[in-house]
């Protein structure tokens, strides 16, 4: 640790207050680049442009031959004198400028050093994520080693604890089993209850959201069910199963309640020639209660339901 500690401080050296920044290793103080090859050769075509045109130019003006050149000419030699003479001058004024912008692109930075500084980047973040991974490696093998310490020692203190218990208390398989037996019969009655307050409250929902007393539950009304269930903290279901197997039922209201039923309790999986698709999982009834003995926040929120007579739920 202590030598990558010493490879960042060297490689990321905060530059001082009275130390210029550098950006792609050029100092704001740097001389400017010497012309390349590619920049002289440019500046020797644009003189020998401008020479070439300034001779041409120089000997089409000589005295007294433009003038009867110009007026002797017919229209098409007037038009191509014209154009001669107007290439002649933009190949003047354009080659200053050419010289001009391949300085500028000489002096400033060009894409391929750009790239090599990309590059060079590049090569030092891979060194550091080297550095990095051996380092999470031997974190891993000395957690893991330690791990395996700690859980070897451990069982073996719980082994010589549960010797001793056994020794002091005699091992009393017969009461342990019949303990174990009178808390899973606790459970399961426990258990039953629950299912039967779920069942209760659902087919209580299912009545009211029939407010119209039409005995069938569709639609908006299956809609409404479905949210006053998601409303209650003891069950959990797949909602779009649900809603095929009301939908199936026709959402009889009596054939919904025995859906309900048989969703919650289980059973053998057909009634009255339906089979129902989905299952409605009750919370565990020892966690429940025991939310219930000690008045936890999070137990089930009370479900304000509304009569028929008062309207929708």
């Amino acid at each position: 640790m202590a030598d990558s500690e010493s490879y960042y401080s060297d490689e990321y050296d905060e530059p001082s207050d009275g130390e210029p920044e550098k950006d792609g290793g050029h100092e704001e103080d740097e001389p400017p680049k010497p012309a390349g090859v590619m920049e002289w050769i440019l500046r020797g075509g644009a003189l020998a442009n401008i020479a070439v045109q300034a001779v041409q130019i120089l000997m089409t003006y000589r005295k007294g031959v433009v003038a009867n050149v110009w007026i002797g000419a017919s229209s098409k030699d007037k038009v191509g004198h014209a154009c001669t003479y107007t290439s002649a001058g933009l190949g003047v004024v354009n080659s200053p400028v050419v010289v001009y912008k391949e300085r500028q692109l000489t002096k400033e930075d060009t894409f391929r050093s750009a790239l090599n500084g990309i590059r060079e980047q590049q090569g030092r973040l891979a060194e550091q994520n080297d550095i990095l991974s051996a380092e999470i490696d031997d974190l891993e093998s000395e957690v893991d080693s330690s791990y395996d310490h700690f859980v070897k020692y451990r069982m073996k203190d719980i082994e010589m604890a549960l010797r001793e218990l056994s020794e002091v208390q005699g091992t009393q398989i017969n009461e342990l089993l019949d303990l174990v037996r009178q808390n899973k019969e606790i459970n399961e009655g426990m258990r039953f209850v629950l299912k039967n307050k779920v069942l209760e409250e659902v087919i209580s929902l299912v009545l009211d959201i029939d407010n119209d007393g039409s005995f069938t539950i569709q639609n908006k009304e299956i809609d409404r069910l479905i949210i006053g269930m998601n409303l209650i903290d003891e069950i959990k279901f797949d909602a779009r199963t649900f809603r095929q197997d009301l939908v199936a039922c026709g959402g009889v209201v009596d054939e919904v309640i025995v859906l309900i039923k048989k969703m919650i309790t289980g059973g053998d999986g057909a009634q009255d020639g339906r089979e129902t698709s989905c299952q409605i999982e009750v919370a565990d009834p020892e966690d429940y209660f025991m939310k219930q003995k000690g008045g936890s926040a999070s137990s089930k929120p009370k479900i304000k339901k509304k009569t028929r007579n008062q309207g929708e739920f």
